[in-house]
Order: C-alpha cells, then sequence, then structure tokens
C-alpha cells in the first residue's frame, strides 16, 4: 500500500536556489560533481534494501550539491569566454555536461522516492549482499575517535558519510576527525567491509533469499548497479583525459547492460504472480533507475564525439573545459594468461587499479574481488597516477 504524503512530495519539490561563483579550479568542481554522483548511487542503492529511510531523505543533500556544483560549472564557462562564439561552444558543452548529471540526480531521487512511498522490495541488503562480488556498502557504530585517513590506511574502502549528533558529512576528507559514537557508512569490496564491520563489533548475517526463483534477478541486479557507477567514472575519464577509444569501450559496456537488463526483466516477467506485488514493482522500478543512470552516464561519454564537428579554432576547447586530473586512464588487450590478482598487486605499486575486465563472456565491473584468470585477448582497463606512467607501461609490456 502506497505511503504517500504531501510532505513526502513536497520534499521532493525542490525549488532552484541562487548560486554564488566560488573562485575554484573546473576540476576541482569536475571532481566533487562525480564524487557525489557515485556516492549517492550507491547510498541509495544500499538504502533501498536497507529501509533507512532518514538516510534515504538525506541523501536530497547530495542532490542539492550536485546542482550547485553544476551551476558552478556553467557559472565558470560563462565568465571564462564572455558573450563570445567560443564562449557559446563552451556553454553547449557544459549544458550537455550537466543536463546529463542532473538526470543522474534525478534518478537516484527516484530511487529514495520509491522507498518513501513503500514500493521497496521486501529483500533486505543482507540478502543482496549475497550476491555482490563488486563493492558493497556497509555501516558500523564507532567506538572511538580516529582520522580517516588512518581506517582507510588499514582498510582499502571510501568513507561516504559520517553522521554525528544528527550532522550528516557525506565524503569526509582524509583529514576529518570521526568522532566516537558516530555512525560510519563505508564503501570497498564485500571481503575488506565484512572484514572491517567484524573487527568493529557489527554483528551481521548473510542472508539467503527464500524465492529461489529471484536469485539470478538480484545477482544481475547487483552487476547492473556495478555497471551504472563504472560507466559513469569511465565516462569522466573520457571527457577529462580525452580519450576516444575508452570512448568505444564505453559503448560496448552500455551495450552489454542493457542485454543484462532485459534479461532481467525477461526473469521477472515470468515470476509474475510468484513473488509479492511489491517486491516486484520495486525491482522494476530500481531496474528502470539505474538503466537510466547508465543512459546519462553514456551520454556523457558521447560529448567528446562532438569534437569532430567544432570549429577547428574552437577543438581545444574541450581540454580546458573538462580540466584533466592526476590520473591515466588506459585499455590494453593481454597476449598471454595471467592472474588478474598478481598484475594488480604490481598495479597498486604505481597508485593503479584495475577498473573492468572483458572477457569472452562479457564485461566485469570492479573486478578485484573475483579470482579471475584471464587469456590472450581479453581486455583490461586500468587507471594509474600520471607521475609513473612510464613505470606502468613498463609494466604492462612485462606483465601482459
Amino acid at each position: 500500500m502506497s505511503q504517500f504524503t504531501l510532505d513526502t512530495h513536497r520534499m521532493f519539490q525542490i525549488k532552484p536556489s541562487m548560486v554564488k561563483y566560488k573562485p575554484v579550479g573546473v576540476k576541482t568542481i569536475l571532481e566533487d560533481i562525480w564524487k557525489y554522483a557515485s556516492t549517492a548511487i550507491d547510498l541509495a542503492f544500499y538504502t533501498y534494501f536497507a529501509k533507512e529511510k532518514e538516510l534515504a531523505t538525506r541523501i536530497l543533500e547530495l542532490d542539492k550539491h550536485i546542482t550547485e556544483n553544476i551551476a558552478q560549472f556553467i557559472l565558470h564557462n560563462s565568465m571564462a569566454y564572455g558573450r563570445t562564439r567560443k564562449g557559446a561552444y563552451a556553454n553547449l558543452l557544459a549544458f550537455y555536461y550537466g543536463s546529463a548529471m542532473d538526470g543522474i540526480s534525478d534518478s537516484v531521487k527516484d530511487i529514495v522516492y520509491t522507498l518513501l512511498v513503500g514500493y521497496a522490495p521486501r529483500l533486505s541488503y543482507n540478502q543482496v549482499l549475497l550476491y555482490a562480488e563488486g563493492e558493497v556498502v556497509g555501516r558500523f557504530n564507532n567506538l572511538e575517535d580516529f582520522k580517516v585517513v588512518d581506517l582507510t590506511d588499514e582498510y582499502p574502502v571510501d568513507i561516504l558519510l559520517v553522521v554525528e549528533r544528527g550532522n550528516y558529512v557525506f565524503n569526509p576528507g582524509l583529514d576529518y576527525t570521526v568522532k566516537k559514537n558516530s555512525t560510519v557508512y563505508v564503501r570497498g569490496f564485500k571481503e575488506v567491509v565484512l572484514r572491517l564491520l567484524e573487527d568493529k563489533g557489527v554483528e551481521y548475517e548473510v542472508e539467503d533469499i527464500e524465492a529461489p526463483k529471484l536469485e539470478q534477478v538480484i545477482k544481475n541486479l547487483v552487476d547492473i548497479k556495478d555497471c551504472s557507477i563504472l560507466i559513469l567514472d569511465l565516462a569522466h575519464y573520457v571527457l577529462m583525459e580525452q580519450n576516444k577509444e575508452l570512448m568505444d569501450e564505453v559503448e560496448d559496456l552500455e551495450v552489454h547492460m542493457d542485454w543484462i537488463h532485459m534479461e532481467t526483466l525477461n526473469k521477472l516477467n515470468e515470476l509474475m504472480g510468484e513473488v509479492d506485488s511489491g517486491t516486484f514493482m520495486g525491482l522494476i522500478s530500481m531496474i528502470k533507475e539505474l538503466e537510466d543512470i547508465a543512459d546519462a552516464g553514456a551520454s556523457i561519454s558521447r560529448i567528446l564525439g562532438l569534437q569532430e564537428e567544432f570549429p577547428e579554432e574552437y577543438k581545444e576547447l574541450f581540454k580546458h573545459v573538462f580540466e584533466s586530473t592526476a590520473e591515466r586512464v588506459k585499455t590494453i588487450t593481454i597476449s598471454k594468461p595471467i592472474i588478474l590478482s598478481n598484475f594488480e598487486h604490481y598495479l597498486r605499486k604505481y597508485g593503479g587499479h584495475v577498473l573492468a575486465v572483458k572477457t569472452s563472456d562479457g564485461w566485469i565491473a570492479y573486478p578485484l574481488a573475483r579470482n579471475l584468470s584471464l587469456n590472450p585477448g581479453d581486455k583490461l582497463i586500468l587507471v594509474y597516477q600520471e607521475e609513473f606512467k612510464d613505470e606502468v607501461e613498463k609494466l604492462i609490456r612485462e606483465k601482459t
């Protein structure tokens, strides 16, 4: 039964707010938009199944952060180029990017809204956790003060949120001190997060799904979520690194995800009448929103394709509008059998990691948690620190 109320409706009718120009770099603005969007997707997915409605309402704060940073991005472009032909092209790029990111934020809000009006599936996050092979979210109550950097040095996780006496702090910096009795939400590979929770004294139990026929649906749903975030990550690398080869890989990954999407809908259709209506509607809604997020991410990647159509004198705008990060991303096709975990071990020395793998069976997002053996012809997408470019190139030649 719907739990719709006028107060819930008004909560999502957010009025445009005046945004004042801030003298920060465009690279910082883009990284903040990217970071907040990724955090919002993972927290919304977690909340949807964990049924944490207070957290769900707070996720709307992330939407506000994203919207304000998109506005900052547009303001910076307008002020940098003024009322000129070049400025018009720069603002066109900002519009396409901002529109796509706004669509992603809207999909996150729709996930939250579906939960708050009572249409979430009758499944717990612990049940979903059973089928996760990539990154997951965990929560623990902190019993003593600690710095973010101290925890992340010991456990390779991201701290997405700290709740201190009713105050919600998203994506705290490395120097941030988490106070005693705070609630902390972390993201990382499942085995790392579960080890962290166990060390923090959190009692949890991964639960089986009562309806076995739903197992493949949930497994696919987790894969769709991971692919959605991966597409968002890769799309930003495409723009910020002007990487046209990677743009093609994003297109291929989106096709792979569309195939999983349709397979999942077909399996759900076969279960109509065998699962309760709330779970059926809740899963359909989540699949739809994740598909929209992936489509918006892929559209960000396609912005680079406009470079061919821009007048020659304005093509350099891309590297100015979308400033580069200190990271580099590379796609490689391996020529000999490798164990992924062994290659990742060497790559980490240079601040790198593997984002995705493509085998004969298709794409795998955030594959490190799986014990993968790769064969000649398989592809890797990896990211590393620019300062170690020569070392990483040598590593690739020797190990792949």
